[in-house]
């Protein structure tokens, strides 16, 4: 198993609630993105790019911006790769 998966599989654990969504949304995107036969590469970008751009819409006074929070997104991807 490798850092990354350990890494994300940790994070569902984290007690912070706003995390757990990011990670499981970043999960989300990128199961539909398989589904929609993309390779796990894009699908994987499609996450990164998804939490880039909530981070960016936080970032124009909507909320907090975090660079844990796109970090969890992305990290949503190696969960659904590994296992």
């Amino acid at each position: 198993m490798e850092p990354f998966s350990l890494l994300s599989v940790g994070m569902i654990t984290v007690a912070d609630f706003d995390k757990q969504l990011h990670l499981v949304a970043g999960m989300a995107i990128h199961v539909a993105a398989q589904e929609l036969e993309l390779t796990p590469l894009e699908a994987c970008l499609l996450s990164f790019g998804a939490g880039l751009a909530k981070e960016a819409w936080d970032s124009r006074g909507h909320g907090n911006v975090e660079f844990e929070d796109l970090a969890a997104t992305a990290f949503g991807c190696q969960v659904t790769i590994r296992f």
